[in-house]
């Protein structure tokens, strides 16, 4: 509650530093034109955020269910997935920041129709989510039990769990920045239903069946392997969408 209260202080203070734009009460008033378009660019992110949330849920599930058929019970795996979603909210929160950050340039440069800059910027934004993201996956695959230290020691079960979970679940981490980067890009460049199809990739079309049909075979490792697969199946896709869409430009 704090950090949003701090945070909303910031923004408020901040609209007094416009050089350009000039606030007015006026603004404010409803137009079914901006907000049409408000939807249409923040499709892909707001179904991204939904699809989280049903995730989550499926997941949390699937971990008391599986963790009571194994050693670990349900407290174990539910308590290292809180832990484990937090500390990877922290890099998720970057991601976001880099996606919003060159969703303005993109959409510019395509309306202006200058192809080779919007190509130029996606790469760069590109460049710069693997680069997050590979940072935090070799301080996620090699100092494990440090980041779960944080949170503090419980037992060795636990901490076996936690640290299998951490490597196993968020293994294809550089690749979810790329599928946010390029579920953007689509809205950006004001196609929003193919932005959205990215954005739904990932979370429902892969990341939920593959949590509910894995651990069939697998046990609770199976609900651990459903994030690293679904990472790659939609990176395939992004491939698909984008190659073509950058040939598009092209021509």
């Amino acid at each position: 509650m704090i950090g949003q209260i701090a945070s909303a202080l910031m923004a408020t203070w901040y609209m007094k530093k416009f050089k350009r734009v000039v606030i007015k009460l006026s603004y404010f008033r409803l137009s079914l034109y901006q907000i049409k378009k408000t939807i249409t660019m923040g499709m892909s992110n707001g179904l991204t955020q939904l699809a989280i949330t049903l995730v989550q849920v499926v997941m949390n599930r699937s971990l008391i269910h599986y963790g009571n058929l194994s050693i670990y019970g349900s407290d174990i795996p539910l308590a290292a997935s809180g832990i484990v979603m937090k500390v990877n909210s922290i890099v998720f929160a970057v991601l976001i920041g880099i996606t919003q950050g060159v969703q303005p340039i993109l959409g510019f440069n395509y309306g202006a129709k200058l192809y080779d800059r919007v190509k130029k910027t996606y790469k760069l934004a590109i460049v710069c989510v693997v680069s997050v993201g590979a940072v935090a996956l070799f301080v996620f695959q090699v100092f494990p039990e440090r980041v779960l230290m944080i949170f503090g020691k419980e037992n060795e079960l636990y901490m076996e769990f936690a640290v299998r979970f951490m490597r196993t679940f968020l293994l294809m981490l550089p690749l979810s920045g790329v599928h946010m980067i390029s579920s953007n890009l689509f809205a950006a460049i004001g196609k929003p239903v193919r932005g959205a199809m990215l954005s739904l990739t990932r979370q429902v079309f892969f990341l939920i069946p593959l949590m509910l049909i894995l651990p069939l075979f697998f046990g609770i490792k199976g609900v651990l392997m459903a994030a690293p697969s679904a990472d790659f199946l939609a990176f395939l896709v992004v491939l698909i969408f984008v190659s073509k869409e950058m040939r598009g430009m092209k021509e």
